[in-house]
């Protein structure tokens, strides 16, 4: 994995942000990689709204879901939101154990999260 398996785009005003395939058991200096691209992204974006889409993510580790929290309270910080779309499988299952739609909203589809953080 490198920085370029990240794609982001602009939908609608929103900086979307679409993960590869595996963020699980990475060497710590892509993951540091991948991490420092999230973290400029969520500390540039404009207006504060980034949708994470998980649509093309198999599997990711507890040390990618730190990097997701960091984003988070750096968007928080700034009055931004975050959400999560397209989760399935075991990535839906791991979002739904650590409960951190209590944080993130979660939505079946990019369009869906969205129109939630431009509402």
């Amino acid at each position: 994995m490198n920085v370029s398996d990240l794609e982001v785009i602009d939908q609608d005003g929103v900086t979307v942000v679409v993960l590869g395939a595996e963020y699980d058991n990475l060497e710590e200096s892509v993951l540091e990689r991948a991490s420092t691209h999230l973290l400029d992204i969520a500390k540039t974006a404009e207006p504060p709204l980034i949708v994470i889409d998980m649509g093309r993510t198999r599997f990711f580790g507890s040390a990618f879901l730190g990097t997701l929290f960091r984003v988070w309270r750096r968007l928080t910080a700034r009055n931004g939101k975050m959400a999560v779309c397209c989760a399935s499988g075991v990535v839906a299952e791991v979002l739904d154990v650590t409960q951190v739609s209590r944080l993130w909203a979660m939505h079946g589809t990019r369009a869906a999260a969205v129109q939630d953080l431009k509402g």
